[in-house]
This record gives C-alpha cells, structure tokens and sequence, in this order.
C-alpha cells in the first residue's frame, strides 16, 4: 500500500473536497484525484462517494481512516526514533557478564549507564569468560566484563580491578583452614567448586568423601556460609557481617588475573557512533570501580 497515498486520503478527510485538499498535498486537483483512484483499484474499494461537489466517505473509507492514520503515526514514531539514535550515535549495548559481575557489581551499574545514556537498549547476557570472549569476537557481543589473567588479545581492553578468588569456610567448622598454603591442604576439607570447564583443572579428588559442584558462584557462597564446605569466593561478593563469619584459606589463586570490560571493533563505526561506544565503555569502567570495595581496585 502506498504510505503516500494514505497521506493524501487523510488530508482529503481533514479538508472536505479534493480542490481543498489540494493546497495542502501542493498537487494539482487532478494529480490528486488519479492518486485516490489508484489507492481505491489498489484496496478494491470505493473511499468516496461523489455528490456534486462534495465528497462522502462510504463504509470502506470509513474503515481506512483510523488504520491509515495508525501507519502515519507509526511511520512519525520510526522516524523519530532513528533520528534521536542518529544524533546519540548509538542505540543498543549488547553486554556480556560472568555471573559474580551480574550478580554483585551490576546493580551498581545500571543506574550510572542508563543515566548517561537514557536511551540506549541493553541487552544482556550471562555466562563463562571463554563463552564471552568468543560472542565478542564474532560481534554477538558488542561489551563483555569478563574476568582473565591478562589482556585478551585482538581486542580493546579495559583493566577494572584484581580478580582474586579466595577459599574461604565456616569459622565455626573450619577453623583450621586458616593455616593451609597448598592445594593439598584445601583437599583435606570438603569442597565446593564452580563446575569446570573442559581442561580446566579440579581439586576435588576421586576419593573425596564429600563435595559440591556449582553453576554459580552465588550457589558455592550459599553452601559456604552454610557450613557444607570450603570454596572459591570474591572479596565484593560478602558483606562484613558474612565475611567474619569465615575463615580465609592462605593460597594465591592466580594473583594476576583481572576484572576487564572487553569491546570488539565489529560493533562500531568511525565517527560519532564510535566516540560513543568508548563513552560507554569507560562509563562501565569508571562504575565498575566505584562498585568494588574500598581498597581492592588495585588500578595499576
């Protein structure tokens, strides 16, 4: 159907007759009745009824009015939209997160981003560092915050802050996990592991007596501090009343690995929208920080 066309049936509705109607379209009365003739072969249906001078909508007309009208005002509200992403020069945030981001530093996040940036659409999503990196690099992610032992190559990287797992269990159960220093050490008390992925290493034996394996880091916490066993956790996930409740294992878990917010270059163009994009991902950066917990930013 011709949108046109449709303008030009309203306007005739608005004014009355076609030589009225004319003036407003800036078409001569004849070019404007040929074009209500072909809109009518077009939908099949007479819109008006001929009375001498005047015009009478018939049925059909009548019908077409608030459906007409329905795809001009949506055709003004698409307009619309894509001009106010034009002049902001980006419209949605794709980001990618590991678990303990989404769960305990995010929050923290949204009302920052969306404040800067009110009319952007973020589509998020959760997962592993190893799924997250490859969504960026075939461009399903636009922003990832994922955690690594160093940068990660071919694309842009943002260092947040340390990345520190610790074991840590109950006080009351395990007091004697404050003295170990080596992964055997750990191997002595029941263990709660995120689940591993392929190749990655476990240090839950066969002959463990008793363990857990976690989808989630909220889930190895949730066990924690309940007392079943020891686990990796993160300094931001625990509040200082649940902290001492706990005793801190003294094994170095991979002292070089990092917060990062990662970006590929698929999702951006040069120009306005580009400037924008390192807008967001410095915003990220700067809110992620103020998230941590005092002290453990480490921004070196």
């Amino acid at each position: 159907m011709d949108f046109d066309r449709l303008v030009m049936f309203l306007k005739i509705v608005e004014a009355g007759s076609l030589s009225a109607a004319s003036q407003l379209v800036h078409l001569t009365q004849p070019a404007l009745s040929r074009n209500l003739k072909l809109l009518e072969e077009e939908l099949g249906a007479l819109l008006f009824e001929r009375r001498g001078r005047r015009l009478v909508l018939t049925a059909a007309g009548r019908a077409l009015i608030p459906r007409a009208r329905q795809i001009v005002e949506q055709n003004r509200l698409t307009r619309q939209a894509i001009e106010q992403v034009a002049r902001r020069g980006y419209h949605d945030l794709r980001l990618g997160t590991v678990d303990s981001v989404a769960t305990w530093l995010l929050p923290q996040v949204v009302q920052p981003l969306l404040a800067e940036f009110p009319d952007i659409h973020v589509k998020l999503t959760t997962g592993r560092t190893r799924a997250l990196l490859e969504e960026v690099r075939v461009g399903s992610l636009d922003v990832a915050i994922l955690a690594a032992s160093k940068p990660p190559q071919g694309l842009r990287a943002l260092r947040v802050g340390p990345y520190r797992l610790h074991f840590f269990g109950s006080a009351a159960r395990f007091p004697a996990l404050a003295d170990a220093t080596t992964a055997e050490d750990l191997q002595r008390f029941p263990l709660v592991e995120l689940k591993a992925l392929p190749g990655q290493p476990s240090l839950i034996t066969d002959d463990a007596d008793s363990y857990a394996v976690a989808n989630s880091l909220a889930s190895v916490k949730a066990l924690v501090l309940a007392g079943f066993g020891i686990g990796p956790l993160l300094e931001f996930m625990l509040t200082p009343d649940e902290e001492a409740q706990l005793v801190r294992a003294q094994v170095a878990d991979d002292p070089d690995c990092a917060l990062y917010v990662v970006a590929g270059d698929a999702h951006v163009s040069r120009g306005k929208q580009s400037e924008v994009a390192h807008d967001v991902e410095a915003l990220l950066v700067d809110a992620l920080r103020a998230a941590y917990p005092a002290g453990t930013t480490g921004r070196a």
